[in-house]
Formats: C-alpha cells, structure tokens, sequence
C-alpha cells in the first residue's frame, strides 16, 4: 500500500500532464558539416543558414560533438524556413499555439553550437501548443499540448 501511495504521489508532482507531447533535443550532434553516425530516431537532419553558425567549408569538422543551444518551431518542412515566431517572443518561457485545423504539418527543431546542422521533428497532428523553457542557459525541450 504504501508502494502505492508513493507512486501515486510521484505522478501528481509531475509538471507535464500524461496526455503531453514533451521533446528533448539529443544531447549532442557530431558533425563533419554532415552528420555523423546515425540520426536519432524519429529525428531528420536539416542545413542552417550559413550566417548562424561558424564559418567552415562542407566537410570540414567545426567540433567533433556540438550542444543544443536553442528550439525553433516550424510551419511546414525546416527547408521552407518559416519559422515561426513565440507568442511571447521576448519571455523568458516560449509559448507557441498552433492551428486546430492546421493544413501543414508543424516542426520542432533542436538547433546546435558551431554546426550548419539542426535536427527537426514532426510535431503530432493533435498538439495544439508548445512551450519551452531555459535549462542551463539554453532553450533543449519543449512540452506540447
């Protein structure tokens, strides 16, 4: 019983609901400005605008495993750079809401220190808002609705 008590305690402390959508950028990304290795599961791999990140020529490593540094929600696929903005864009916890009746599909982005990578993911067709908060200085997660 009290096994019970404890447990039920520890998922009432939860600050995410269980019918949340909650993403964590992988911890890191090793880039030749390619990826290398496997991309996680679920995960594509997308270019950056050359202007965000170091200059380096196509093939040449940066650093041999880049940190997120920040999220980006996208309406449509990463390539078609519609970024979409936060409703609150100077908060310090990000909220984005999306469409119900939405035509396109939605992309979280995990972008990463010193490479032309990022890696995105389709967000769920029933998520209606996103919010990201600041961990260790830096936007890595989002929790969905």
């Amino acid at each position: 019983m009290h096994a019970i008590v404890v447990a039920l305690l520890m998922a009432l402390s939860t600050t995410a609901s269980a019918t949340d959508w909650k993403l964590d950028c992988p911890a890191q990304l090793s880039t030749a400005q390619s990826v290398a290795g496997a991309v996680p599961e679920g995960w594509s791999a997308v270019d950056r605008t050359a202007s965000a990140v170091k200059d380096a020529a196509p093939g040449v490593a940066v650093t041999a495993a880049a940190s997120p540094i920040s999220i980006s929600v996208f309406d449509g696929p990463p390539s078609e750079m519609a970024d979409l903005v936060p409703d609150n864009p100077n908060a310090k916890v990000q909220r984005w809401t999306l469409g119900k009746q939405r035509t396109r599909d939605i992309y979280i982005v995990c972008n990463y220190a010193d490479t032309r990578l990022k890696l995105a993911r389709k967000v769920p067709p029933a998520v209606t808002a996103c919010t990201a908060s600041p961990r260790d200085g830096a936007m890595t997660g989002v929790v969905c609705k």
